[in-house]
């Protein structure tokens, strides 16, 4: 088993979306495909394990993080409102197609890794960061 540490960013915010969070993974994967693969694999069986103790504490916002959430146009407290599980296969086609197509950057050691089937050699403790590109809006006149 090793770990490695993941960092989620968004292009034009300060702050990432999620800071320096440990990951511990059952194997190294040999591409960025499996790496996506087997990250969300993990994240979908954590959220669809419905974690008790979560559910039943309530969560505490800062000043920062409430900030933050007007931003995104919703303050929330982590609340499950969907009872439904999660599609495994379904959240990594979309994981794999959405970096296809350019919505985010992986970035292992601050070193972009630029395609789903080129190789990668983690290490424990490396830095992985997902770095989620904004979309521009508005219309071509």
């Amino acid at each position: 088993m090793m770990q490695i540490l993941i960092l989620v960013k968004q292009i034009g915010k300060r702050k990432p979306i999620l800071g320096e969070m440990a990951m511990p993974l059952p194997h190294s994967p040999s591409t960025l495909e499996e790496l996506i693969t087997l990250i969300v694999t993990l994240e979908v069986e954590r959220y669809n394990s419905g974690d008790a103790a979560q559910s039943k504490v309530l969560t505490a916002l800062t000043e920062d993080q409430i900030a933050d959430q007007l931003e995104s146009g919703k303050v929330g407290f982590g609340a499950r409102y969907n009872p439904n599980r999660q599609d495994v296969v379904g959240a990594i086609e979309n994981a794999c197609l959405s970096y296809e197509d350019g919505l985010y950057k992986v970035f292992i050691n601050d070193r972009e890794i630029e395609n789903l089937d080129e190789r990668i050699e983690l290490q424990d403790n490396d830095r992985v960061m997902f770095i989620r590109l904004t979309m521009l809006a508005g219309r071509m006149w």
